[in-house]
């Protein structure tokens, strides 16, 4: 039995479990009396306990049979579940995550601590939990990394470079005359091209993941940011169904777990708050999901207390210098978009912009990195609403990797027209020639050029730009053709 290999399955399918039973715990807070919610946790818990006591891991299979008897006295409806049991049931969860995937070790002081704590209050009786309830200050989870979609996202990747590899063959093929080669040969050629650009096309959707699928990453997230400042918070998604390349989705996480966290602490006001101000006592997020062109929109707003004007225009006049009249002119979104300055958070405090000005910075560089843009509109006792347009695929770019002297380069496989071995190359070829080497300032004796790159658009160097095309220079060695993020 290959122990490592069914331990690597325990791992993924713990996981998945674990995420789902996330989700429904937090539903079942919502709807404490749902026996058919209760049916499912019940199921979940049970799924992990029997593939942990397979591979003999008996504190995860403990802890799972502790969970499974304490969900089972909820069942039939004998004894009403309260807030606090699930909240129980949620620590638990929380505690198997670190044991499943093992980044957690149940000897330390720490996590002895909390396993006590939970086991403890798992072994007493539902009516016995009140009496046990202790404040407690609890730590926000965060969702977790997206590694993983219907396959292995590795495999994707591979699979994607191994196609574009082949596809790049075309190009090193030497150029024949049509007396050299056949018409039914061409035609072969042109047909196993446009399958194999097919598989490609194919493969990259594999890549794609529906944006309710990340919001479920926040469930938990959401949940547990609610409880701690003591808000009221209902989450909605608009078109959730989009499809979005993965790799993007997951650079958004932190991005988009501060906007979640901004929103939460410092936008909806706490439950007598808005009751007092005429609103109801849930406040409301809503993520609005859509693909315009080639760009994914993202609106993420609030129904809250908006962004305090007075906090921006002192800060324009006294770290712009700007003046009234200069102020008044400017369009709302630049006129919000100060908060995205480094220094602006560190000259207002949270009780004078209701902390929006805290790692709003942080959020704008991680949307400039994926070439995005984030625009902010507010307005008093109604809320806030953040915009990101984004590319909608965060592609991965593949390029010609090679060396020249003492460098390693490299240039978008899309850009290059041919490469083809130097002695194959007729002095008479069309395209300018240009040398890299001397720009780079590389001893012409140190090199031994193997390959003639040939590329569609002239490349910028130093500054310069080689204004003919075709442009070719020669390579020491080709690396190879890999995939560049």
């Amino acid at each position: 039995m290959d122990l490592e290999k069914y331990k690597k399955i325990f791992v993924q399918e713990s996981s998945k479990y674990l995420e789902e039973l996330d989700i429904v715990l937090i539903k079942a807070e919502k709807d404490l009396p749902n026996q058919q919610l209760w049916g499912e946790i019940h199921g979940k818990i049970h799924s992990i306990k029997g593939m942990a006591k397979a591979l003999s891991m008996e504190r995860i299979a403990g802890l799972c049979h502790s969970m499974e008897d304490w969900c089972k006295q909820f069942q039939g409806g004998d004894i009403k579940p309260s807030g606090d049991a699930v909240q129980l049931l949620i620590d638990g969860a929380d505690l198997l995550k670190g044991l499943v995937v093992g980044k957690d070790d149940v000897s330390s002081p720490e996590n002895l601590k909390e396993w006590d704590r939970i086991t403890a209050r798992l072994a007493n009786s539902p009516d016995e939990l009140v009496k046990h309830v202790t404040p407690e200050v609890r730590l926000v989870s965060s969702p977790s990394k997206i590694d993983r979609i219907r396959v292995d996202y590795s495999l994707i990747e591979e699979l994607l470079a191994r196609s574009q590899e082949i596809m790049l063959l075309e190009k090193r093929l030497p150029p024949l005359s049509q007396d050299q080669i056949s018409t039914g040969l061409r035609i072969w050629i042109d047909n196993y091209m446009s399958m194999l650009k097919g598989l490609h096309f194919q493969l990259a959707q594999l890549r794609l993941m529906p944006v309710n699928d990340f919001v479920y990453l926040f469930e938990k997230t959401i949940r547990d940011l609610a409880k701690k400042y003591n808000r009221d918070v209902g989450f909605e998604v608009v078109g959730g169904e989009l499809e979005v390349d993965i790799g993007l989705l997951d650079r958004l996480r932190e991005p988009f777990m501060h906007l979640l966290r901004n929103s939460i602490a410092h936008g909806i006001e706490p439950p007598d708050e808005r009751v007092n101000g005429g609103k109801n006592q849930e406040g409301k997020i809503v993520l609005e999901a859509d693909k315009i062109g080639n760009n994914l929109v993202l609106k993420v707003s609030d129904d809250g207390r908006g962004i305090d004007r007075t906090a921006i225009t002192e800060y324009l006049k006294n770290k712009r210098s700007m003046s009234d009249e200069e102020i008044s002119r400017m369009p709302d979104d630049e006129f919000f978009n100060a908060i995205l300055s480094v220094d602006f958070s560190s000259t207002h405090g949270t009780t004078q912009l209701a902390g929006r000005g805290i790692g709003m910075d942080v959020i704008a560089r991680a949307i400039g990195y994926l070439n995005g843009s984030m625009a902010i509109h507010s307005e008093p006792s109604k809320g806030t609403q953040f915009t990101i347009r984004l590319p909608l695929s965060l592609s991965i770019v593949y390029a010609i990797v090679f060396q020249l002297g003492e460098y390693t380069l490299s240039i978008p496989t899309s850009n290059v027209a041919s490469i083809e071995r130097t002695e194959a190359v007729s002095s008479e070829e069309s395209g300018a020639f240009y040398d890299l080497g001397d720009r780079l300032g590389i001893d012409a004796q140190t090199r031994k050029p193997t390959h003639i790159l040939k590329v569609r658009q002239a490349i910028n160097i130093n500054g310069e730009t080689a204004k003919e095309t075709p442009v070719r220079f020669a390579v020491d060695t080709i690396i190879g053709n890999m995939p560049l993020m």
